[in-house]
């Protein structure tokens, strides 16, 4: 059974932004100092069940080896959506599941925090292996992964992230920042963190753009956002969700 994509309404009013925007505009997200105890004002709350086809659909991560959710059953997972080729969203989603891998990597049993690719004729393992460079002594256990159109449509479509390729804007063409190549389209998509636990089970989504400081992107990055990314950056929606938030789920998850 395919899912109704759950920020289809906040995707359909974000079509006129620029450049890989968030669907969901902080969907669910909650002030930025929530109580341990209200996961529900944080994101929203699940135990379902994902069927072994999806799961099993296998992926390549920044090695080239074959991997896949299914490899990963008895570990909690982290599973975001990304494109190395975003302006906007993209660089400050990835800087705070690297911020909160950083946090988690002193617990006995880390999870695994997977960053999947929604534009994979770009996000090749070259392409992605450097974008993790980017962030200097990448976390062990963040995974990049690419793979067939097919198979992370498969996945996306599942899970109910909204996608659109678009032309770019009019105006000059942004350049890939590692190859320098003319960039010719855009990939606009919502915005969400998937919480999977050791079953396999999916048991929390986070919606939205979250906080992040200046810091934790990277400076070719922060070089390669635009004026919305950079706006996005400097000056969060207090409704933005963060690293604690997402250390409280992963808490919850453990108990």
């Amino acid at each position: 059974m395919q899912r109704l994509p759950m920020a289809l309404v906040g995707s359909v009013a974000v079509l006129g932004l620029a450049g890989c925007s968030s669907g969901s505009a902080g969907g669910t997200s909650s002030p930025m100092n929530p109580a341990p105890s209200s996961l529900k004002s944080i994101g929203t709350p699940l135990d379902s069940t994902i069927p072994a086809s999806i799961r099993k659909l296998p992926f390549t991560d920044t090695d080239g080896k074959q991997v896949s959710l299914a490899d990963l059953t008895g570990r909690i997972v982290v599973l975001s959506d990304v494109m190395t080729l975003c302006q906007e969203t993209c660089p400050i989603d990835t800087a705070t599941v690297v911020q909160t891998a950083r946090a988690e990597e002193s617990t006995s049993k880390p999870p695994v925090f997977i960053s999947l690719t929604v534009d994979p004729q770009r996000d090749t393992t070259t392409q992605l292996r450097a974008y993790r460079k980017l962030f200097t002594d990448p976390p062990p256990d963040w995974q990049a992964w690419t793979g067939s159109a097919q198979n992370v449509n498969k996945l996306w479509d599942y899970l109910g992230v909204w996608r659109k390729r678009v032309p770019n804007d009019p105006g000059p063409a942004p350049h890939n920042w590692r190859t320098g190549a003319k960039l010719t389209y855009d990939v606009q998509h919502s915005d969400e963190v998937f919480f999977l636990d050791p079953r396999g089970h999916e048991r929390f989504v986070l919606e939205g753009t979250p906080y992040a400081t200046k810091g934790t992107v990277p400076q070719e990055l922060r070089h390669f956002m635009n004026d919305e990314g950079r706006k996005n950056l400097a000056d969060p929606e207090p409704t933005a969700w963060t690293k604690a938030q997402a250390e409280t789920v992963i808490r919850s998850l453990r108990s």
